[in-house]
């Protein structure tokens, strides 16, 4: 499974990282609201794991932004 994880706390961002990469799957991470986005939007993934507040463009907007795109 390929995972976006979108988190501004790098201890969190790795911890979860490595987890998961040691269950199987494929991660991507992006630090930032507007990084998460783009990538979001412009790759495939099977889920995301985002964060509610990030700099530049919180987690909520990021889903609506993605819901409402399709």
């Amino acid at each position: 499974m390929r995972l976006l994880i979108i988190e501004d706390d790098k201890e969190v961002a790795a911890y979860i990282t490595k987890g998961m990469k040691e269950a199987g799957h494929t991660i991507d991470t992006a630090d930032n609201g507007k990084d998460g986005l783009f990538l979001a939007t412009t790759e495939n993934y099977d889920a995301l794991i985002v964060d509610r507040m990030l700099p530049g463009l919180d987690g909520l907007s990021i889903i609506r932004t993605i819901r409402g795109a399709d």
